[in-house]
């Protein structure tokens, strides 16, 4: 059935989307909300690829789910993380005026969404994973959700800085941490922030040296960045966004503790090296289902707010903690119990966590300033 979707989507798209054609839109009735959910006709515009368990698969679920419980279809087109065809992309596929949502997701389709909401302001689109500037009324026909990563990132840097005071295998005495972004993006700055903050409500005193490779695909530029913070004396690194495999690949090779980002790497990486999987303390793990599933709901219920921004925060599970056989390994009950009360404190908005969106990139410069403060 997806093999037979995704061809749909490409011979629509490549050749003559015009043409296609949708089912007409039905709708239930649920008994726990008594809401009126219509059939949706959706066409998923996915970034790079379907298939692997990568985050646009839980996002795909998501909306199959919906479809499959309300009624409609679901279209999905792959672009192979080709940006140059991101704009052309969208715009072809609200050209048909076939889909009543088309989505798609991460900061790279922010401007071309825009632009194309800006062409079509009849068509619905939602976004994943970033935030749309709504400002003087613009981009109206747009949702834009995400989960608060900053909490998340901001626990990993505390869990980080809990570790490398501690003596646990693995560990040095130095009180360093590390961060190796993919990107100079506003996503991965929230998550660099988040971070930084984290470690310095453990220890003030902590230093945490933050690197960015430049670019989603380098792996080996990745690595060797991880291993020269590890040779400055940071014990734990944080990776985030596609450079967290190669952290983690670090880890094995000089012995320390990788953080990895958005999925359990350690519970995937251990069917092919249970070595690597050891040296992965835990993962910050983006709910994208929960991100994407209850929003579609709302646009199907008609009670959406088109125009806005939505985020999840981790007290709502929209981002967590993994924690496997290896963490519980790896950290200790004294980190344990430390780490539990720092998660309290997160859920129950008992720590102000600053945030790089919305922020002035003067402000953002001031915030990450403070991980090399003592």
């Amino acid at each position: 059935m997806k093999k037979a979707i995704k061809l749909f989507a490409a011979l629509c798209i490549a050749g003559s989307l015009l043409g296609c054609k949708s089912k007409p839109s039905t709708s239930v009735t649920t008994e726990s909300s008594q809401q009126t959910e219509k059939a949706l006709n959706i066409m998923f515009v996915v970034t790079g690829n379907l298939g692997g368990g990568t985050n646009n698969d839980d996002v795909n679920l998501a909306l199959s789910d919906y479809t499959k419980k309300y009624g409609g279809n679901l279209d999905t087109y792959e672009c192979n993380m080709d940006t140059s065809v991101y704009e052309n992309t969208l715009m072809q596929a609200a050209q048909t005026g076939n889909y009543d949502l088309i989505v798609t997701g991460f900061g790279t389709m922010a401007e071309p969404l825009s632009n194309t909401a800006k062409a079509y302001p009849d068509q619905k689109f939602l976004i994943f994973d970033t935030a749309i500037d709504y400002s003087n009324g613009q981009n109206s026909n747009i949702i834009s959700v995400q989960v608060k990563q900053n909490q998340g990132a901001f626990l990993a840097g505390a869990l980080a800085t809990l570790v490398t005071q501690s003596n646990i295998e693995n560990t040095n005495p130095e009180k360093v941490i590390g961060f190796v972004g993919a990107m100079e993006s506003t996503a991965i700055q929230d998550c660099l922030i988040g971070y930084i903050e984290g470690a310095k409500y453990v220890d003030n005193s902590v230093k945490v040296i933050y690197s960015f490779v430049g670019n989603h695909k380098d792996s080996a530029l990745t690595k060797e960045i991880a291993l020269t913070q590890n040779q400055n004396g940071a014990d734990v690194i944080y990776g985030v966004s596609q450079s967290d495999l190669a952290v983690a690949d670090a880890a094995l090779e000089n012995n320390f503790y990788a953080i990895c980002s958005d999925a359990d790497d350690a519970k995937t990486i251990s069917a092919t090296s249970e070595d690597t999987a050891k040296h992965i303390l835990t993962s910050v793990i983006k709910n994208y289902y929960s991100m994407v599933y209850p929003i579609v709901e709302e646009i199907g219920a008609g009670t959406a707010q088109f125009g806005t921004h939505k985020a999840i925060s981790y007290a709502e599970g929209g981002v967590y903690l993994a924690d496997n056989q290896y963490y519980q390994a790896i950290v200790n009950d004294d980190i344990k119990e430390k780490f539990e009360k720092i998660i309290e404190d997160v859920k129950n908005d008992k720590v102000k966590i600053d945030t790089a969106y919305g922020t002035s990139v003067d402000e953002i410069k001031s915030i990450i300033s403070k991980a090399s403060d003592n």
